[in-house]
């Protein structure tokens, strides 16, 4: 289990071109880093997770300035910690100061509750708000999506599901 503790910076970031593009966090906590692969889906999910997590803990008192990202300079090429997750967890502090981040491994069971997490560290509610906001940015810049059936729709064009796939027209992007 890597504990990171209070991060410095934690940034979502898409690598490839939509539509064949790779997910990850990046976690720096001083000296030590991590990048956590997921699915686009994940992503998604975690800054609406924290979205609601703060949305429900609004009543805690917060500094008037959003507390900035450290600026760490060039992520490493190679990082301590280096895995693909499974699943995610999220939870806060009593206080509600501190949002912790729980990532299992590939490697752990979906169905083992009783798992300890591969990962886990600990933002402040600032640099949650950050990350969802710039997370939605990043999910929402690959390929649209079609209203009828939820899937992709590329530069080409889409055979619908919702259409069994046997319209002529196809859903376009323009």
């Amino acid at each position: 289990m890597w504990e990171f503790g209070r991060v410095d910076s934690l940034e979502p970031e898409a690598i490839g071109e939509p539509g064949d593009r790779q997910f990850r966090v990046r976690v720096v906590a001083g000296p030590k880093t991590a990048s956590l692969w997921m699915e686009k889906e994940q992503l998604a999910a975690l800054s609406l997770a924290l979205r609601r997590l703060l949305e429900q803990t609004k009543d805690i008192e917060e500094p008037l300035e959003p507390e900035p990202f450290l600026n760490t300079g060039a992520f490493p090429a190679e990082a301590d910690v280096d895995f693909k997750l499974s699943r995610l967890g999220i939870g806060h502090d009593e206080a509600g100061t501190a949002v912790s981040i729980f990532a299992y491994d590939m490697d752990v069971a979906e169905d083992d509750s009783e798992a300890s997490p591969t990962f886990s560290c600990q933002v402040t509610r600032a640099q949650s708000r950050t990350f969802a906001e710039r997370a939605e940015e990043i999910v929402s810049a690959g390929r649209p999506v079609c209203v009828l059936c939820g899937g992709p729709i590329d530069a080409s064009g889409h055979k619908c599901l919702r259409r069994n796939g046997h319209s002529e027209r196809f859903v376009s992007l323009g």
